[in-house]
């Protein structure tokens, strides 16, 4: 269900409005297409706003995660900002994506707080009140996570040339002082080249090493941000048991870890992700993906595991290969297109994986 006037949308749908991935993409660090879309109240611009000095959009919106492993499901809070501004040709884009899972009720923690004065403290990640947990009382009431986008554009001729980099955060170390480095998204982007057989490129770096810090957090430091797992909502960044942002980051169970249900296992990670997309012939599309990456599962397990003695199968990086073949076929015997893809999973963190698939659409005429 939506309605848009003046460059508003209204929104009550599974689909993330805010933000739409290059298909080509290993896809947001926050929200990918890799799961099933989050029911949501959505209310912003889809195009930037006009103005003399800076264009602009904004959204904001409500929604409800599953119940995964929780006594009553939390709610979600998402609201997004992004400015453009064109200075000589280029388009340079700042841009903020706030989410928070509260509310609810945990095996662990019993009932969160959620009225609408704690609906404010959560828009403004602040502590919540007498009537919230001390965990909470003493930190930003809810789980807040997001990421800071940046991106600069540059049309040459019939190119459109894009760099972009994602800077995820988990607390105020990463979203206010950046205290986690150099971890994120680096990608750059070619498309709308005129070559037939090359339409369009993507090549991205993704680094999640640093997260604040091999130390715990504590008074004097701020590590172990931990991506993506919080110690109330043990679940994760998941829906339907997928991650909800980018697919390299895995999920997973261990015993004894989190309640034992599942969370982000592997949240530190090394990868280099290619995309190629063209024409062969007129009426044939073909799209190529490639993706490798090295990974080393996450801060707090790897102290678990070493404090017990144990190995951590992760400890030397596990490398993982992933491939995606598909050619699209168009208008093919009245108005029949057909869609042939295959998809393979190599290495050491998942099983060895062959998929195959074929759509077949027929369009009807007018």
């Amino acid at each position: 269900m939506t309605y848009n006037k003046n460059n508003i949308l209204y929104s009550f749908s599974r689909k993330n409005l805010s933000q739409k991935d290059n298909y080509l993409s290993s896809g947001s660090l926050i929200e990918s297409n890799n799961s099933l879309g989050i029911p949501r109240i959505f209310i912003g611009n889809l195009n930037f706003n006009q103005s003399k000095i800076l264009n602009y959009k904004f959204s904001i919106s409500h929604g409800w995660a599953d119940k995964a492993q929780y006594k009553e499901p939390p709610f979600l809070h998402e609201k997004s900002l992004h400015i453009k501004k064109n200075v000589s040709g280029y388009d340079f884009i700042l841009g903020l994506r706030h989410f928070a899972i509260w509310g609810g009720k945990t095996t662990h923690h019993g009932n969160l707080s959620w009225g609408l004065n704690d609906f404010i403290k959560v828009v403004f990640a602040r502590p919540g009140s007498k009537s919230s947990i001390k965990e909470e009382q003493e930190n930003a009431l809810g789980n807040h996570l997001g990421v800071w986008d940046f991106s600069l554009k540059r049309k040459i001729r019939d190119k459109l040339y894009t760099l972009y980099y994602e800077h995820p955060f988990e607390d105020e170390s990463g979203a206010r002082w950046f205290l986690n480095e150099f971890d994120g998204k680096y990608g750059f982007n070619i498309s709308n080249m005129n070559l037939s057989l090359i339409s369009e490129l993507v090549y991205e770096f993704i680094y999640t090493m640093d997260q604040s810090g091999s130390q715990g957090a504590s008074d004097s430091t701020y590590g172990w941000d931990n991506y993506f797992n919080h110690y109330i909502y043990q679940s994760g960044w998941t829906y339907k048991n997928r991650m909800i942002g980018n697919p390299l980051f895995t999920v997973g169970k261990n015993p004894g870890r989190y309640s034992g249900g599942i969370y982000i296992i592997n949240n530190r990670i090394k990868a280099h992700h290619f995309g190629l997309a063209g024409k062969i012939r007129h009426n044939a599309n073909y799209k190529i993906l490639f993706t490798y990456s090295k990974n080393y599962g996450i801060y707090p397990d790897k102290n678990f595991y070493h404090s017990n003695g144990e190995n951590y199968k992760f400890d030397d990086g596990l490398e993982q290969l992933s491939t995606l073949f598909e050619v699209k076929l168009k208008n093919l015997w009245e108005n029949i297109s057909i869609t042939v893809a295959y998809a393979n999973d190599q290495g050491e963190l998942l099983p060895k994986t062959d998929s195959f698939m074929m759509i077949i659409n027929y369009k009807l005429q007018n």
